[in-house]
């Protein structure tokens, strides 16, 4: 007796989400493996071999650069090989020179290592959360990425970097977007453009279908692939005629006029 063709249609389809789902994990599976070897076999390797005797600076700029390498094949398996998402940088020229001081609103689970697959050099500023897992603790500490529980130390962690040339990647949400809109800014951002003189440099990212958001797992992923896009916006200066008050009160106001930036592109870019 043959199948009927509504419930032949049902089942094609289960089976393939399910195997999407397997493709998904596989992904994952591979990248909690491989950033454990990372951070616990190969960087303590190369620290007591090839890069005995550097600076922690070099150290960790090195140890960077292997994480870069690292999350390219990441991406690389998740766009060529499993064929699960796409990535669409737009203004990633910007980036390429250095310093920065990039703020990115955080949608998905896989923005920072999309962000590390692109800039083989970046110092993120991470949350307790991060450094609780156990994968993810010691290519953390060993990159030398700053911890945002350490407060208003952080803050002066960052100028520092950014004055030696280096770039850093902050979350003001501090936390990933959630589906219903953006969370409110944080003002560590722009406390360090202020005190560093930089400029910001925002970039909006935006994924559609909506795959990896707060509450979301790769069991949940969507059956069409979704496309994680990159927009590097012009640089947003820290200071604005007429500015007065103090820092607090221009921190504020900065902090505004990036909430004002990433909620007009954040509802043009969402699915």
């Amino acid at each position: 007796m043959s199948m009927p063709p509504r419930a032949f249609g049902r089942t094609t389809e289960r089976i393939a989400q399910a195997l999407r789902a397997l493709r998904a994990g596989l992904c994952f599976l591979y990248f909690g493996v491989g950033v454990w070897l990372v951070g616990n076999a190969i960087l303590p390797i190369l620290r007591r071999t090839r890069w005995r005797g550097l600076a922690p600076e070099a150290v960790a700029l090195r140890s960077q650069r292997v994480a870069h390498l690292f999350c390219r094949s990441f991406q690389f398996c998740m766009t060529r090989v499993m064929r699960l998402v796409r990535v669409q940088w737009i203004g990633a020229e910007r980036l390429r020179s250095g310093p920065h001081l990039v703020v990115a609103n955080h949608p998905s689970l896989i923005d920072t290592p999309l962000f590390i697959a692109l800039m083989p050099h970046a110092d993120f500023i991470v949350s307790p959360d991060w450094l609780r897992s156990r994968v993810l603790r010691a290519l953390i500490q060993g990159a030398g990425y700053l911890r945002a529980e350490d407060g208003a130390a952080v803050i002066g962690q960052a100028v520092e970097r950014l004055r030696a040339g280096r770039s850093v990647v902050v979350y003001p949400e501090g936390s990933r977007t959630p589906p219903e809109g953006l969370r409110a800014f944080q003002r560590g951002a722009a406390h360090v453009a202020l005190r560093a003189g930089c400029d910001l440099t925002p970039v909006t990212i935006s994924v559609a279908p909506r795959a990896l958001m707060h509450g979301q797992g790769w069991l949940d992923f969507p059956r069409e692939n979704p496309v994680f896009r990159f927009e590097v916006g012009e640089p947003i200066p820290p200071s604005f005629p007429g500015d007065g008050g103090g820092r607090a009160l221009a921190a504020r106001r900065l902090t505004g006029v990036l909430e004002e930036y990433f909620e007009k592109r954040w509802e043009r870019g969402r699915s």
